[in-house]
């Protein structure tokens, strides 16, 4: 395993705030929900016009919601029984209710992702783009960071669970091959919630694992070269 990257929390957050505010947003979430099975792409804060009413006023993604915070500067305060977080679109039905996440826990989260990144010195809150890159470039920019690693036998394996509930691989590439699939429609990936780091594709084995690298490690990698990717 490489040694860490950042020294510290603070080294590590100062860093993050030198990205993209939706890479951010979707770190900091990601290690808040970290452990509780929540996908917060297709997790929904479902909101009631009142509490007397049936009719929504909206329905957005934990993900949505949180960057719309940050980019408001602006911490939540919602309302029991006419907010709440569901599994499906406009719904407030008790079976779609998501039970490892409840609305108080939520409004902090979200509050605590605002203030880590619109405190001084706060990151640019104006969506960057990230300008054309070529696979001699991003290599390069890995390279710097893995010395000694061999990046075609690094594999991004992405994982689902099917109708029977058995685990199933949903796709295995390599880690620049993924990287410029992303940044080519100005997207950045956040590794760990569906996948993990191999060095064989299209495994799950724990032997085919990559020695050196994990999920969390790609991300911090990502916050380290992403800045210069930036336009």
């Amino acid at each position: 395993m490489y040694a860490p990257l950042f020294s510290s929390y603070s080294q590590k957050l100062l860093a993050l705030k030198a990205t993209r505010v939706d890479f951010a947003v979707e770190i900091l979430l990601g290690q808040a929900l970290d452990g509780l099975n929540v996908n917060p792409h297709n997790s929904y804060l479902n909101i009631l016009e009142s509490s007397s009413s049936a009719e929504f006023a909206r329905s957005i993604t934990l993900f949505e919601e949180a960057l719309a915070c940050v980019e408001r500067k602006s911490s939540p305060t919602y309302t029991q029984g006419v907010s709440e977080i569901f599994s499906k679109r406009y719904s407030f039905a008790n079976e779609d209710r998501i039970k490892a996440l409840n609305l108080v826990a939520f409004e902090k989260i979200v509050a605590d992702i605002v203030s880590s990144l619109t405190d001084e010195p706060s990151m640019a809150l104006s969506r960057t783009r990230l300008r054309p890159l070529a696979v001699e470039e991003v290599e390069m920019a890995l390279k710097f960071h893995l010395p000694g690693v061999d990046l075609n036998s690094i594999y991004v394996t992405d994982f689902a669970t099917d109708d029977f509930g058995d685990r199933i691989i949903t796709s295995s590439t390599k880690l620049v091959d993924q990287l410029l699939g992303y940044f080519d429609n100005d997207e950045i990936p956040c590794h760990g919630r569906d996948g993990a780091v191999y060095s064989v594709p299209y495994s799950g084995k724990e032997e085919h694992r990559h020695p050196q690298l994990t999920a969390g490690y790609l991300n911090d990698l990502l916050i380290k070269v992403l800045p210069g990717f930036l336009i």
